[in-house]
Protein backbone atom coordinates (compact mmCIF):
# COMPACT_ATOMS: atom_id res chain seq x y z
CA UNK A 1 0.00 0.00 0.00
CA UNK A 2 1.29 3.20 -1.00
CA UNK A 3 1.30 5.65 1.67
CA UNK A 4 -0.68 8.24 0.00
CA UNK A 5 -3.38 5.81 -0.05
CA UNK A 6 -3.41 5.21 3.72
CA UNK A 7 -6.71 6.89 4.58
CA UNK A 8 -6.47 10.38 6.78
CA UNK A 9 -8.20 8.73 10.22
CA UNK A 10 -5.63 5.72 9.82
CA UNK A 11 -2.62 8.32 9.69
CA UNK A 12 -4.72 10.06 13.06
CA UNK A 13 -4.98 7.08 14.94
CA UNK A 14 -1.64 5.71 14.96
CA UNK A 15 0.15 9.48 15.08
CA UNK A 16 -2.09 9.73 18.31
CA UNK A 17 -1.78 6.81 19.82
CA UNK A 18 1.62 7.12 19.27
CA UNK A 19 2.90 10.20 20.45
CA UNK A 20 0.01 10.87 22.84
CA UNK A 21 0.93 7.69 24.77
CA UNK A 22 4.54 9.54 24.56
CA UNK A 23 3.04 12.42 25.92
CA UNK A 24 1.00 11.07 28.68
CA UNK A 25 4.42 9.29 30.32
CA UNK A 26 7.10 11.68 29.74
CA UNK A 27 4.70 14.46 30.85
CA UNK A 28 5.57 14.77 35.29
CA UNK A 29 2.48 14.48 37.21
CA UNK A 30 0.29 17.16 36.80
CA UNK A 31 2.84 19.09 34.67
CA UNK A 32 -0.50 20.40 33.12
CA UNK A 33 -2.46 23.60 34.34
CA UNK A 34 -4.69 22.57 36.92
CA UNK A 35 -4.80 19.46 36.47
CA UNK A 36 -4.27 18.43 40.00
CA UNK A 37 -7.68 20.09 40.39
CA UNK A 38 -9.55 18.71 38.25
CA UNK A 39 -7.75 15.26 39.55
CA UNK A 40 -9.66 16.35 43.14
CA UNK A 41 -12.69 16.86 41.53
CA UNK A 42 -12.48 13.03 39.67
CA UNK A 43 -12.04 11.84 42.81
CA UNK A 44 -14.99 13.03 44.36
CA UNK A 45 -17.07 12.25 41.72
CA UNK A 46 -15.75 8.40 42.02
CA UNK A 47 -17.21 8.81 45.97
CA UNK A 48 -20.66 9.21 44.72
CA UNK A 49 -20.34 13.36 45.04
CA UNK A 50 -21.97 13.62 41.39
CA UNK A 51 -23.50 17.28 42.69
CA UNK A 52 -20.97 18.89 44.92
CA UNK A 53 -21.88 20.89 47.76
CA UNK A 54 -18.14 23.38 47.78
CA UNK A 55 -15.16 23.52 45.81
CA UNK A 56 -13.46 22.02 49.21
CA UNK A 57 -13.06 18.40 48.99
CA UNK A 58 -11.72 15.71 51.02
CA UNK A 59 -9.03 13.70 49.32
CA UNK A 60 -6.42 11.06 50.48
CA UNK A 61 -3.33 12.18 51.62
CA UNK A 62 -0.98 10.38 49.46
CA UNK A 63 -2.69 12.77 46.60
CA UNK A 64 -1.34 15.67 48.89
CA UNK A 65 2.36 13.64 48.43
CA UNK A 66 1.46 13.12 45.03
CA UNK A 67 1.49 16.54 44.41
CA UNK A 68 3.87 18.13 46.86
CA UNK A 69 4.79 20.35 43.66
CA UNK A 70 1.54 21.56 42.77
CA UNK A 71 1.72 25.70 42.47
CA UNK A 72 -1.58 25.74 44.41
CA UNK A 73 0.01 23.97 47.23
CA UNK A 74 3.22 26.77 47.25
CA UNK A 75 3.19 30.52 48.83
CA UNK A 76 4.89 31.59 45.62
CA UNK A 77 3.06 30.08 43.23
CA UNK A 78 6.05 28.84 41.14
CA UNK A 79 5.38 26.14 38.48
CA UNK A 80 6.87 23.16 39.34
CA UNK A 81 10.50 22.01 36.29
CA UNK A 82 11.38 18.60 35.19
CA UNK A 83 13.91 18.73 38.16
CA UNK A 84 11.76 18.35 40.52
CA UNK A 85 10.60 14.92 39.60
CA UNK A 86 14.12 12.85 40.63
CA UNK A 87 14.00 9.37 40.78
CA UNK A 88 13.30 9.25 44.51
CA UNK A 89 10.64 11.06 44.15
CA UNK A 90 9.26 8.57 41.39
CA UNK A 91 10.14 5.82 43.53
CA UNK A 92 8.51 6.48 46.71
CA UNK A 93 5.10 8.28 44.18
CA UNK A 94 5.04 4.40 42.78
CA UNK A 95 5.37 2.22 46.24
CA UNK A 96 2.36 4.82 47.27
CA UNK A 97 -1.20 3.43 48.06
CA UNK A 98 -4.41 4.99 47.70
CA UNK A 99 -6.52 4.52 50.96
CA UNK A 100 -8.94 6.33 50.93
CA UNK A 101 -9.52 6.90 55.02
CA UNK A 102 -6.81 9.31 55.73
CA UNK A 103 -7.69 11.92 53.88
CA UNK A 104 -6.87 16.06 53.89
CA UNK A 105 -9.20 18.96 52.30
CA UNK A 106 -8.28 20.15 48.64
CA UNK A 107 -10.17 22.58 46.29
CA UNK A 108 -10.87 21.21 43.84
CA UNK A 109 -12.20 22.97 40.37
CA UNK A 110 -15.52 25.17 40.74
CA UNK A 111 -18.54 23.39 41.61
CA UNK A 112 -20.36 25.18 38.03
CA UNK A 113 -17.72 22.29 36.19
CA UNK A 114 -20.17 19.09 35.60
CA UNK A 115 -19.58 15.78 36.17
CA UNK A 116 -19.55 14.62 32.23
CA UNK A 117 -15.69 15.20 31.36
CA UNK A 118 -14.11 13.55 34.75
CA UNK A 119 -16.11 9.89 34.82
CA UNK A 120 -13.78 8.53 32.69
CA UNK A 121 -11.03 9.34 35.46
CA UNK A 122 -13.37 8.99 38.19
CA UNK A 123 -13.92 5.20 36.89
CA UNK A 124 -10.10 5.22 36.70
CA UNK A 125 -10.10 5.78 40.31
CA UNK A 126 -12.53 3.74 41.50
CA UNK A 127 -11.30 0.69 40.48
CA UNK A 128 -7.72 1.66 41.67
CA UNK A 129 -9.57 1.86 44.89
CA UNK A 130 -10.14 -1.73 44.66
CA UNK A 131 -6.45 -2.12 44.65
CA UNK A 132 -5.75 0.19 46.99
CA UNK A 133 -3.13 1.35 43.84
CA UNK A 134 -0.24 4.18 43.35
CA UNK A 135 -2.01 7.35 43.01
CA UNK A 136 0.63 8.19 40.36
CA UNK A 137 -0.47 5.40 38.29
CA UNK A 138 -4.09 6.28 38.81
CA UNK A 139 -3.20 9.51 36.80
CA UNK A 140 -1.09 8.18 34.22
CA UNK A 141 -4.40 5.35 33.21
CA UNK A 142 -6.69 8.53 33.86
CA UNK A 143 -4.23 10.13 30.83
CA UNK A 144 -4.13 7.25 28.71
CA UNK A 145 -7.83 6.75 28.94
CA UNK A 146 -8.66 9.83 27.92
CA UNK A 147 -6.31 9.60 24.93
CA UNK A 148 -8.24 7.04 23.51
CA UNK A 149 -11.24 8.26 24.06
CA UNK A 150 -10.39 11.08 22.14
CA UNK A 151 -8.84 9.11 19.73
CA UNK A 152 -11.95 6.92 19.37
CA UNK A 153 -13.97 10.55 19.18
CA UNK A 154 -12.29 12.27 16.44
CA UNK A 155 -11.55 9.31 14.43
CA UNK A 156 -15.16 8.83 13.06
CA UNK A 157 -14.94 12.39 12.95
CA UNK A 158 -12.43 12.35 10.42
CA UNK A 159 -13.84 9.62 8.64
CA UNK A 160 -16.80 11.07 7.74
CA UNK A 161 -15.68 14.54 7.22
CA UNK A 162 -15.90 14.98 3.49
CA UNK A 163 -14.12 17.79 3.01
CA UNK A 164 -10.45 19.57 3.71
CA UNK A 165 -9.50 15.96 5.47
CA UNK A 166 -5.77 17.35 5.92
CA UNK A 167 -6.81 20.66 7.50
CA UNK A 168 -8.46 18.07 10.52
CA UNK A 169 -5.90 16.17 10.79
CA UNK A 170 -2.90 18.87 10.89
CA UNK A 171 -5.47 20.83 13.66
CA UNK A 172 -6.56 17.09 15.73
CA UNK A 173 -2.45 16.21 15.56
CA UNK A 174 -1.30 19.61 16.73
CA UNK A 175 0.93 19.49 20.01
CA UNK A 176 -1.01 21.61 21.74
CA UNK A 177 -4.15 19.52 20.84
CA UNK A 178 -2.35 15.92 21.86
CA UNK A 179 -1.29 17.88 25.32
CA UNK A 180 -4.72 18.59 25.70
CA UNK A 181 -6.19 14.93 24.76
CA UNK A 182 -3.93 13.58 27.61
CA UNK A 183 -4.67 15.99 30.28
CA UNK A 184 -6.55 14.95 33.49
CA UNK A 185 -9.56 17.53 32.61
CA UNK A 186 -12.20 19.49 30.42
CA UNK A 187 -10.65 19.42 27.54
CA UNK A 188 -10.23 15.83 26.38
CA UNK A 189 -13.07 15.19 26.12
CA UNK A 190 -14.42 18.86 24.77
CA UNK A 191 -12.04 19.31 21.91
CA UNK A 192 -12.83 15.51 20.40
CA UNK A 193 -16.11 16.64 20.61
CA UNK A 194 -16.17 19.77 19.19
CA UNK A 195 -14.10 18.47 16.43
CA UNK A 196 -16.65 15.51 15.54
CA UNK A 197 -19.68 17.94 15.67
CA UNK A 198 -18.53 19.90 12.79
CA UNK A 199 -17.20 16.95 11.15
CA UNK A 200 -20.80 15.29 11.36
CA UNK A 201 -22.51 18.73 10.44
CA UNK A 202 -20.17 18.84 7.31
CA UNK A 203 -20.92 15.36 6.21
CA UNK A 204 -25.00 16.39 6.45
CA UNK A 205 -24.17 19.35 3.91
CA UNK A 206 -23.02 17.80 1.50
CA UNK A 207 -24.48 13.91 2.10
CA UNK A 208 -27.38 12.76 -0.65
CA UNK A 209 -29.89 11.95 1.63
CA UNK A 210 -32.36 14.36 4.28
CA UNK A 211 -31.53 15.02 7.70
CA UNK A 212 -32.66 12.09 9.57
CA UNK A 213 -33.82 11.56 12.85
CA UNK A 214 -30.82 9.78 14.00
CA UNK A 215 -28.50 12.63 12.33
CA UNK A 216 -30.57 15.14 14.65
CA UNK A 217 -30.32 12.54 17.98
CA UNK A 218 -26.77 12.48 17.01
CA UNK A 219 -25.72 15.85 16.75
CA UNK A 220 -28.36 17.12 19.30
CA UNK A 221 -26.03 14.54 22.03
CA UNK A 222 -22.72 15.95 20.57
CA UNK A 223 -23.88 19.39 21.64
CA UNK A 224 -25.08 18.23 24.93
CA UNK A 225 -21.62 16.76 25.47
CA UNK A 226 -19.94 20.24 24.70
CA UNK A 227 -22.48 21.94 26.60
CA UNK A 228 -21.62 19.93 29.66
CA UNK A 229 -17.88 20.07 29.25
CA UNK A 230 -17.98 24.01 28.50
CA UNK A 231 -20.93 25.80 28.06
CA UNK A 232 -19.23 28.53 25.63
CA UNK A 233 -18.74 25.39 22.40
CA UNK A 234 -22.69 24.83 22.92
CA UNK A 235 -22.06 28.07 19.98
CA UNK A 236 -20.87 25.30 17.39
CA UNK A 237 -24.87 24.34 17.51
CA UNK A 238 -25.10 27.20 15.41
CA UNK A 239 -23.39 25.47 12.77
CA UNK A 240 -26.48 23.67 12.04
CA UNK A 241 -27.86 26.52 9.77
CA UNK A 242 -24.96 25.75 7.10
CA UNK A 243 -27.37 22.54 6.20
CA UNK A 244 -29.18 23.50 3.18
CA UNK A 245 -33.21 23.65 3.76
CA UNK A 246 -33.44 21.31 0.75
CA UNK A 247 -32.27 18.52 3.47
CA UNK A 248 -35.48 19.25 5.01
CA UNK A 249 -38.96 17.83 3.87
CA UNK A 250 -40.35 21.09 5.08
CA UNK A 251 -39.34 24.24 7.05
CA UNK A 252 -41.20 23.28 9.77
CA UNK A 253 -39.39 20.01 9.90
CA UNK A 254 -35.76 22.40 10.15
CA UNK A 255 -37.39 24.56 12.96
CA UNK A 256 -38.20 21.59 14.69
CA UNK A 257 -34.93 20.20 14.33
CA UNK A 258 -33.17 22.73 15.76
CA UNK A 259 -35.05 22.76 18.96
CA UNK A 260 -34.48 19.09 19.20
CA UNK A 261 -30.85 20.10 19.10
CA UNK A 262 -30.49 22.45 21.79
CA UNK A 263 -33.34 21.48 23.73
CA UNK A 264 -31.55 18.34 25.65
CA UNK A 265 -28.27 20.99 25.81
CA UNK A 266 -30.29 23.49 27.66
CA UNK A 267 -32.81 21.47 29.52
CA UNK A 268 -29.82 19.59 31.83
CA UNK A 269 -27.48 22.47 31.91
CA UNK A 270 -30.50 24.38 33.90
CA UNK A 271 -31.31 21.49 35.59
CA UNK A 272 -27.70 20.95 37.27
CA UNK A 273 -27.05 24.60 37.57
CA UNK A 274 -30.61 24.66 39.76
CA UNK A 275 -29.85 21.66 41.88
CA UNK A 276 -26.01 22.41 42.75
CA UNK A 277 -27.47 26.23 43.68
CA UNK A 278 -29.60 24.00 46.12
CA UNK A 279 -27.03 22.38 47.81
CA UNK A 280 -23.76 24.30 47.45
CA UNK A 281 -22.03 26.67 49.44
CA UNK A 282 -20.25 27.90 46.43
CA UNK A 283 -21.25 30.12 43.72
CA UNK A 284 -22.50 28.17 40.77
CA UNK A 285 -21.75 30.70 37.77
CA UNK A 286 -18.87 32.83 38.70
CA UNK A 287 -18.37 34.26 35.35
CA UNK A 288 -21.48 36.41 36.44
CA UNK A 289 -19.84 38.09 38.96
CA UNK A 290 -18.27 40.84 37.18
CA UNK A 291 -15.99 43.11 38.87
CA UNK A 292 -17.26 46.32 37.47
CA UNK A 293 -14.74 47.21 34.52
CA UNK A 294 -13.71 50.98 34.28
CA UNK A 295 -12.33 50.72 31.11
CA UNK A 296 -14.56 49.67 27.92
CA UNK A 297 -14.02 46.02 26.58
CA UNK A 298 -13.62 46.69 23.17
CA UNK A 299 -10.78 48.88 23.72
CA UNK A 300 -9.04 46.24 26.34
CA UNK A 301 -10.18 43.22 23.53
CA UNK A 302 -7.44 45.09 21.22
CA UNK A 303 -4.81 45.90 23.29
CA UNK A 304 -4.63 41.63 24.16
CA UNK A 305 -4.50 41.01 20.62
CA UNK A 306 -1.91 43.38 19.84
CA UNK A 307 0.35 43.02 23.04
CA UNK A 308 -0.28 39.05 23.69
CA UNK A 309 -0.67 37.64 20.02
CA UNK A 310 2.25 35.60 20.68
CA UNK A 311 1.15 34.41 23.88
CA UNK A 312 -2.22 33.33 21.58
CA UNK A 313 -0.41 31.98 18.49
CA UNK A 314 2.12 29.71 21.04
CA UNK A 315 -0.31 28.35 23.47
CA UNK A 316 -2.59 27.58 20.24
CA UNK A 317 -0.19 25.43 18.30
CA UNK A 318 2.35 24.16 21.23
CA UNK A 319 2.67 25.42 24.58
CA UNK A 320 3.03 22.45 27.72
CA UNK A 321 3.80 23.17 31.20
CA UNK A 322 1.55 25.43 33.30
CA UNK A 323 1.62 27.72 29.99
CA UNK A 324 5.38 27.28 30.75
CA UNK A 325 7.36 25.51 28.56
CA UNK A 326 6.81 26.75 24.46
CA UNK A 327 7.81 25.27 21.13
CA UNK A 328 10.33 27.84 19.91
CA UNK A 329 8.53 30.73 18.35
CA UNK A 330 9.34 29.96 14.63
CA UNK A 331 8.30 26.04 14.78
CA UNK A 332 4.73 27.60 16.18
CA UNK A 333 4.31 30.05 12.95
CA UNK A 334 5.55 27.46 10.82
CA UNK A 335 2.82 25.09 11.69
CA UNK A 336 0.50 28.04 11.67
CA UNK A 337 1.59 28.54 7.82
CA UNK A 338 1.27 24.79 6.84
CA UNK A 339 -1.82 24.57 8.26
CA UNK A 340 -3.51 28.10 6.08
CA UNK A 341 -1.64 26.07 3.22
CA UNK A 342 -3.48 22.62 3.25
CA UNK A 343 -6.66 25.07 4.39
CA UNK A 344 -6.48 26.77 1.18
CA UNK A 345 -4.95 23.94 -1.31
CA UNK A 346 -6.86 20.75 0.33
CA UNK A 347 -10.03 21.03 -2.02
CA UNK A 348 -12.57 18.08 -3.94
CA UNK A 349 -15.34 17.90 -5.27
CA UNK A 350 -17.58 19.47 -2.36
CA UNK A 351 -17.41 22.73 -1.67
CA UNK A 352 -18.58 25.50 1.47
CA UNK A 353 -20.72 28.34 -0.09
CA UNK A 354 -20.67 31.70 0.78
CA UNK A 355 -23.06 31.65 2.90
CA UNK A 356 -21.83 28.98 4.47
CA UNK A 357 -18.88 30.33 5.03
CA UNK A 358 -20.32 33.40 6.33
CA UNK A 359 -21.78 31.36 9.03
CA UNK A 360 -18.98 29.55 9.73
CA UNK A 361 -16.78 32.70 10.55
CA UNK A 362 -19.81 34.22 12.55
CA UNK A 363 -19.45 31.28 14.91
CA UNK A 364 -16.18 31.23 14.94
CA UNK A 365 -15.72 35.00 15.93
CA UNK A 366 -18.46 35.35 18.37
CA UNK A 367 -17.10 32.55 20.29
CA UNK A 368 -13.68 33.99 20.39
CA UNK A 369 -14.87 37.11 21.83
CA UNK A 370 -17.14 35.14 24.04
CA UNK A 371 -14.23 33.90 25.68
CA UNK A 372 -12.54 37.22 26.36
CA UNK A 373 -15.74 38.28 27.30
CA UNK A 374 -16.02 35.36 30.31
CA UNK A 375 -12.14 36.22 31.16
CA UNK A 376 -12.67 40.12 31.09
CA UNK A 377 -15.70 39.25 33.57
CA UNK A 378 -14.10 36.45 35.66
CA UNK A 379 -10.60 37.11 35.85
CA UNK A 380 -8.98 40.31 35.03
CA UNK A 381 -8.51 43.27 36.98
CA UNK A 382 -10.80 45.76 35.91
CA UNK A 383 -8.04 48.79 35.94
CA UNK A 384 -5.98 47.27 33.63
CA UNK A 385 -5.71 47.84 29.67
CA UNK A 386 -5.84 44.22 28.82
CA UNK A 387 -7.38 41.11 29.51
CA UNK A 388 -5.96 38.05 31.41
CA UNK A 389 -6.47 34.47 31.87
CA UNK A 390 -7.50 33.60 27.72
CA UNK A 391 -4.92 31.01 25.99
CA UNK A 392 -4.79 30.08 22.64
CA UNK A 393 -5.54 26.58 23.65
CA UNK A 394 -9.20 27.97 24.41
CA UNK A 395 -9.90 28.78 20.19
CA UNK A 396 -9.08 25.24 19.00
CA UNK A 397 -12.46 23.75 19.05
CA UNK A 398 -13.49 27.02 17.06
CA UNK A 399 -10.64 26.77 14.83
CA UNK A 400 -11.71 24.51 12.34
CA UNK A 401 -14.33 26.76 10.84
CA UNK A 402 -12.06 29.33 10.32
CA UNK A 403 -9.77 27.06 8.29
CA UNK A 404 -12.33 25.35 6.66
CA UNK A 405 -13.63 28.60 5.03
CA UNK A 406 -9.66 29.05 3.43
CA UNK A 407 -10.34 26.16 0.57
CA UNK A 408 -9.92 28.26 -2.73
CA UNK A 409 -10.93 26.23 -6.02
CA UNK A 410 -9.45 29.20 -8.16
CA UNK A 411 -6.05 29.15 -5.95
CA UNK A 412 -5.86 25.18 -6.61
CA UNK A 413 -7.27 25.20 -9.76
CA UNK A 414 -3.98 25.84 -11.61
CA UNK A 415 -2.70 22.78 -10.34
CA UNK A 416 -3.02 18.86 -11.00
CA UNK A 417 -5.78 18.10 -8.60
CA UNK A 418 -5.06 14.43 -8.19
CA UNK A 419 -0.91 15.26 -7.76
CA UNK A 420 -1.55 18.00 -5.61
CA UNK A 421 -3.53 15.65 -3.21
CA UNK A 422 -1.06 13.47 -3.16
CA UNK A 423 1.94 15.81 -2.68
CA UNK A 424 -0.40 16.85 0.62
CA UNK A 425 -0.87 13.93 1.90
CA UNK A 426 2.68 12.91 1.85
CA UNK A 427 3.97 16.65 3.10
CA UNK A 428 0.84 16.67 5.59
CA UNK A 429 2.53 13.32 6.97
CA UNK A 430 6.04 13.40 7.57
CA UNK A 431 5.24 17.26 8.61
CA UNK A 432 3.20 15.95 11.33
CA UNK A 433 5.66 13.21 12.21
CA UNK A 434 8.68 15.92 12.64
CA UNK A 435 6.46 18.53 14.57
CA UNK A 436 5.44 15.81 17.38
CA UNK A 437 9.03 14.52 17.10
CA UNK A 438 10.63 18.14 18.28
CA UNK A 439 7.77 18.11 20.57
CA UNK A 440 8.25 15.01 22.31
CA UNK A 441 11.79 17.03 23.10
CA UNK A 442 10.75 20.06 24.15
CA UNK A 443 8.26 18.78 26.59
CA UNK A 444 10.78 16.65 28.20
CA UNK A 445 13.73 18.84 27.84
CA UNK A 446 12.63 22.45 28.52
CA UNK A 447 11.89 23.88 32.18
CA UNK A 448 10.60 27.27 33.18
CA UNK A 449 12.75 29.93 32.85
CA UNK A 450 12.19 33.47 30.92
CA UNK A 451 9.40 32.37 29.11
CA UNK A 452 6.57 34.85 30.54
CA UNK A 453 8.94 37.83 30.39
CA UNK A 454 9.87 36.90 26.50
CA UNK A 455 6.59 36.57 25.16
CA UNK A 456 4.51 39.19 27.38
CA UNK A 457 5.14 42.62 27.74
CA UNK A 458 4.83 44.81 30.84
CA UNK A 459 1.60 46.17 29.66
CA UNK A 460 -0.44 47.44 32.64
Amino acid sequence: MKIVDIRVEVIFLVFALFFGSVFAVINPPFMAADESRHFYKAYDISQGHIIPKSSNVSIPKSFGRLMQFDPHNTSTWKPPILKDFNNEYYNSAFNDSLNINDTIEAIAVPVSYTPLPYFSTALVIKVGEVFNAAPLILMYLSRLLNLLIYCIIVYYGLKIVPIQKNMFLLIALMPMSLYQAVSISQDSLNLALAIFTICYLLNLVFKKSVVSNKDILIVSLCLLGLTLSKQVYALLGLLFFIIPKEKFINIKRRIKSFIYILLPSGVTLFAYKTFVSLVSSSNVIPALQSRGTTIPFLFRLVNSLIYYYNLYISTFVGCFGWVTNPLPLYLVYIYLVVLIVVSVFDINIFKLEIKQKLVSIFIFVTGSITIFYYAATSFSDSVVYTIFGVQGKYFIPFAPLFFQTLGSEKIAKYFDNYRLKNYLNVFVIIFIRIMLIISTYYLWNISASTWWNFYIPDFI
